[in-house]
């Protein structure tokens, strides 16, 4: 299924990875979900590492959701933390997304 922010998704990652060398990638994969008994799209944000012994990039995820608006707004997030610039607190329900997916995964 087409997710209708992935443009925006595209500008987000290709501007992080131009402008700060970043290494963010976007992958879109499927799971089967027993409570919507249907297939589900998950968008996985993971930044390619280089892992000095193994001699290669090894991925780790910075963030994941269903949601390609919640993928838009992190890397909205990241991309103003990367400029040193204060994260919007304009979206009550973002921020209690990012605060609950921070607390379940150990991050923030």
């Amino acid at each position: 299924m087409a997710k209708p922010f992935g443009p925006q998704i595209k500008k987000l990652q290709r501007a992080i990875n131009d402008k700060f060398g970043e290494k963010i990638l976007v992958n879109h994969t499927q799971f089967f979900s027993d409570r919507n008994n249907k297939a589900m799209e998950i968008i996985v944000i993971k930044k390619a590492i280089w892992d000095e012994e193994k001699q290669k990039h090894k991925n780790i995820e910075l963030f994941s959701s269903t949601s390609d608006i919640q993928i838009v707004l992190w890397l909205r997030d990241y991309w103003y933390s990367l400029n040193g610039w204060d994260i919007p607190e304009d979206n009550e329900k973002w921020i209690a997304a990012r605060k609950k997916y921070e607390e379940k995964h150990n991050v923030g």
